[in-house]
């Protein structure tokens, strides 16, 4: 190649990468794509950072049509140090949706693929997979957070702050006094929240029932120890339903009788004062005392909290 023909591309590149920064010079930047960070403010009383493993940022429009979404899998020592850079969003109205945990394993979206200027915010789902209605792994913890914000037209970066929610409990369940015995046993927890819209409410419309299910261990006093992770709790849904089921004798252990396994009205009957939204974990010790075959009594206590008029109520 001469070396005429070099000088000319070299001025013709030069020229071009003029023409694409042109919109983007110090007087003229309304064309420019902001420098957005994105950062997440929690309380680690509330929240267990290490739970928050991976992010998904889905943006919308002012008038509710989805942008685009920002995805990070594999975080390593969450903190409140952490944040998503976006680059790419033209100064304008937004309203930023964090879903952190969504491990795919476990969570799904409707649709399954947004479309950008097509899916809006009203129509978009977080999705709890329960194939079957059954979920038989131990759930991944869910959180959320919703911003509107304003990016403007700036060659600074722009800082915003999401603050997290937690919107899934961990339930623990003990026994005492169980007399030993080599049954196998399994905790359920029957209900039929599955479903979030991306505002973090739950679904309006109406799901099937599903079972989460765990197997039992036994310690060296013979006694049982399960944990399930759920989706969110709520003092006004009663319909998550506990139960210990004697797999081997294909019996329950709890409840029976007129017992309730209604698990909000358990929890309330513990602390009427329960903090559903900063609650996240719940254990629950059922102490026995009788027999299985004729029947047991048993108290309950949740947090540190007995269980109050629950004698009628009891087999």
């Amino acid at each position: 190649m001469n070396r005429k023909l070099q000088y000319f591309l070299k001025i013709t590149a030069m020229l071009f990468c003029m023409a694409l920064c042109s919109s983007c010079i110090k007087d003229n930047i309304s064309d420019c794509p902001a420098k957005v960070r994105i950062h997440f403010t929690f309380s680690t009383q509330t929240i267990n950072p290490a739970y928050v493993d991976q992010m998904h940022l889905y943006v919308f429009r002012q008038d509710g049509f989805f942008v685009r979404e920002y995805e990070d899998e594999s975080i390593t020592g969450f903190n409140t140090n952490y944040y998503m850079e976006c680059t790419d969003l033209q100064p304008g109205e937004y309203r930023f949706i964090a879903w952190g945990g969504k491990d795919k394993r476990f969570y799904s979206t409707l649709p399954v693929q947004f479309t950008k200027g097509q899916t809006t915010f009203e129509d978009a789902l977080l999705m709890l997979e329960h194939p079957d209605n059954k979920v038989n792994t131990s759930v991944h913890h869910i959180f959320h957070s919703n911003l509107s914000v304003a990016v403007i037209q700036s060659d600074e970066v722009q800082h915003f702050y999401m603050p997290l929610s937690q919107l899934s409990n961990t339930i623990n369940i003990h026994t005492v006094g169980l007399p030993a015995n080599t049954n196998v046993y399994t905790f359920y927890i029957t209900d039929n929240n599955c479903t979030y819209t991306f505002d973090g409410s739950f679904a309006s419309h109406s799901h099937p029932s599903f079972t989460y299910s765990a197997p039992c261990t036994k310690d060296g006093e013979n006694q049982l120890h399960a944990t399930l992770n759920v989706l969110r709790l709520s003092a006004n849904r009663r319909t998550p339903q506990l139960q210990l089921y004697n797999q081997t004798n294909g019996t329950i252990l709890y409840p029976v009788g007129s017992q309730s396994g209604d698990l909000i009205d358990l929890i309330l009957k513990a602390n009427n004062h329960n903090n559903f939204e900063t609650t996240h974990t719940y254990d629950i010790v059922l102490t026995f005392t009788g027999d299985e075959s004729t029947g047991f009594d048993v108290d309950i206590a949740i947090n540190g909290w007995k269980v109050q008029g629950q004698d009628d109520d009891l087999y």
